[in-house]
């Protein structure tokens, strides 16, 4: 019996369909994807601003000993004075400069953000070697980094700043958030320097370690939604955490940028 030619082309017509189905399943998930990109990049630029053309510098701030220190250690070679610091194996080192392990947890949490969008464009850095660099787009981590600093003493900044023991509204200097035995407070402010407008600054630091920590993974996991609150606008934010839990961080206080 001879094939039917119905049935050669309904199986063609099958066929056809099929392929239509998948080639319109692959595109749509290819538009689909390339809409979450582009909504995410768009995010992303909210907070840390247009970074097409450039790095964007992660900071942690370079420390040092004290001079009564490293003159105390000069003075006192016998044993192990001259190797002050201890190691994870027990050995004894001697570092001029140090990084705080609080701010390179901070950074981490970011690192793998940034990395997610920017790829290898991300760059660790100390504030030592950008020696007062301003003319760039950042990420500083901790209190005792230069751009902290800077920042929270500039005429512009109407956002917080430390004081003994606590974090202070500069808008409403009654608004205080004290550090104390169960709770630790971190600020995330967002930045732009007068003279370099295209350029974004993200200071993020607390009170004591566990704010600093904090304040990072509140940001990590939550930019997203403050990219849709903020916008493009500069913005501070202040969270609270309990000691040693970095994703306890909760947001209690927010201000946006004039």
């Amino acid at each position: 019996m001879e094939p039917s030619i119905y049935s050669f082309e309904t199986w063609v017509s099958g066929i056809s369909a099929s392929l239509i189905a998948s080639f319109l399943v692959f595109a749509i998930n290819f538009l689909f994807k390339l809409w979450e990109n582009y909504l995410r990049n768009n995010k992303f630029k909210n907070i840390f601003g247009n970074l097409i053309d450039e790095e964007l510098n992660l900071v942690v701030p370079s420390l040092r000993f004290r001079s009564d220190v490293e003159q105390f250690l000069a003075n006192n070679q016998t044993g192990n004075m001259s190797y002050p610091l201890i190691n994870s194996s027990g050995n004894f080192i001697k570092l001029s400069n140090l990084i705080a392990f609080a701010d390179t947890v901070a950074l981490k949490y970011i690192l793998d953000l940034s990395s997610k969008t920017l790829g290898n464009k991300s760059v660790i850095v100390t504030d030592s070697e950008l020696e007062k660099k301003l003319d760039i787009s950042l990420v500083s981590f901790g209190g005792s980094s230069f751009y902290c600093t800077y920042v929270l003493d500039q005429s512009d900044n109407q956002y917080y700043k430390f004081d003994p023991h606590s974090i202070v509204s500069i808008k409403d200097p009654s608004t205080k958030f004290i550090l104390d035995q169960t709770y630790d407070y971190g600020f995330i402010i967002k930045y732009k320097h007068p003279n370099f407008q295209n350029k974004t600054w993200i200071i993020i630091a607390g009170i004591g370690e566990s704010g600093t920590r904090g304040a990072s993974y509140f940001l990590y996991k939550n930019w997203k939604i403050l990219a849709s609150d903020f916008k493009n606008n500069c913005f501070g934010i202040v969270v609270r955490v309990n000691h040693g839990i970095d994703h306890s961080a909760i947001e209690v206080n927010r201000i946006i940028g004039a």
